[in-house]
C-alpha cells in the first residue's frame, strides 16, 4: 500500500523570519482591528472581507485583493532542510494546506530531480485535482497536492467560510460519485469512493482517494476544528468502515504531535484516526528533536 504524508505550516514555523498565520491575518485586517481570541480563522477571514469598504462592484474581486496581498505576505517564505529529509522517505505522495512552495524549494537544488515539475491542474478555485508530479533520477513516483490552494493562483487561496464550504461540496460529490471535470475536452465523471473500493478503480486525479487506499501520516499542524474539509472527510472514512464495505477499507491514519487535548485525541480517535504522541525533551530545539524522531518513525512504517 502506497503512503502519504499531509502537513501543516509546522517546518515553516521553525524558522523564525518566515511570517505567521496570526501575523498573516492581523495584517489583512488593515486598520480595521478586532479581538479574535475565540474565532476561528474562517471566521476572523470572513469578517475582514465583510466589513471591507466596497471598492468594486463585485465583493468577489475586493476578496481576490486580499487574497493577492496574502500571496504577497507568504511570497517570502523560507525554506528548511528538513523538507528534503521528508522527500527521502519512502512516501508516494505529500499532501500540504500550505500555499507556499517551501516544499519545492526545499528540493529544487537537488541534482537527482528532474525539472521541471509538471503541474496538472485546471482548477480556478478548488483544489481537488491540484497536482504537481515529481520525478527523481531512479523515475519513483512523488505526487506534490496543495489541497487548499497555492500564492501563484491567488483565487485558490481557502481560508474563508465561503470557500471553505464549496470545497466541502466538492468533496462530497467526489466520494458519492458525481465530481465532473473535462480533460482534452473532454467530460469525464469520477465513480464513487464505494465503486473505486469495491473494484480497486482508484484514477489517483485527487488526493482525496488517499484518505481511502494509502496510508496517511499526518503532522506539521493542530488539526484545528475550521479545518472542516478535512474533519469531514475524516468522519465520512469513519461512517463508511461501520458499513457494509467497511472491511474494504484497509488503510491507517495517524496523526503525529508532541502534545494534544484529550477532547481533540478521543475525537480523532473516534474518526478512526491512531494519535500517536512523540516525547522530546523541552529545550529550544524540541520541534527540531520531534521531526528527527518522527521521520525515523515513519521511515520504520514504510520500509516494511
Amino acid at each position: 500500500m502506497e503512503n502519504t504524508i499531509l502537513f501543516g505550516n509546522g517546518i515553516n514555523r521553525l524558522n523564525s523570519h518566515n511570517i505567521s498565520w496570526n501575523d498573516v491575518l492581523d495584517k489583512i485586517k488593515g486598520t480595521r482591528k478586532f479581538k479574535d481570541k475565540d474565532l476561528p480563522n474562517t471566521m476572523i477571514y470572513e469578517r475582514v472581507i465583510l466589513e471591507k469598504p466596497n471598492l468594486h462592484e463585485d465583493i468577489l474581486i475586493d476578496e481576490f485583493e486580499t487574497k493577492v496581498e496574502i500571496a504577497d505576505m507568504m511570497s517570502g517564505i523560507n525554506s528548511h532542510e528538513l523538507y528534503s529529509k521528508m522527500f527521502d522517505l519512502n512516501i508516494e505522495n505529500y499532501l500540504t494546506t500550505n500555499y507556499d512552495y517551501a516544499f519545492i524549494k526545499g528540493i529544487e537544488n537537488r541534482e537527482d530531480i528532474n525539472f521541471p515539475i509538471f503541474e496538472y491542474s485546471t482548477e480556478d478555485v478548488y483544489s481537488i485535482r491540484r497536482l504537481k508530479r515529481i520525478y527523481n533520477a531512479k523515475e519513483k513516483k512523488k505526487h506534490f497536492w496543495q489541497i487548499h490552494g497555492e500564492i501563484k493562483k491567488p483565487a485558490t487561496i481557502m481560508l474563508g467560510l465561503d470557500q471553505y464550504s464549496g470545497s466541502l461540496g466538492k468533496i462530497d460529490s467526489f466520494i458519492k460519485g458525481y465530481y465532473r471535470y473535462s480533460k482534452d475536452k473532454e467530460r469525464i465523471q469520477e465513480e464513487s469512493i464505494k465503486t473505486k473500493l469495491e473494484n480497486n478503480s482508484f484514477t489517483e486525479i485527487s488526493w482525496i482517494e488517499l484518505f481511502f487506499n494509502s496510508n496517511v501520516h499526518i503532522f506539521g499542524f493542530g488539526l484545528d476544528y475550521s479545518e472542516s474539509d478535512l474533519w469531514w472527510l475524516l468522519n465520512k472514512r469513519a461512517r463508511l468502515k461501520r458499513s457494509r464495505i467497511g472491511n474494504l477499507i484497509k488503510n491507517k491514519i495517524t496523526f503525529y504531535t508532541i502534545d494534544i487535548d484529550d477532547q481533540r485525541k478521543e475525537q480523532l480517535e473516534i474518526f478512526d484516526v491512531q494519535v500517536e504522541k512523540i516525547k522530546v525533551p523541552t529545550s529550544n530545539d524540541k520541534y527540531i528533536k520531534f521531526y528527527d524522531k518522527l521521520f525515523k518513525i515513519i521511515k520504520s512504517k514504510t520500509s516494511l
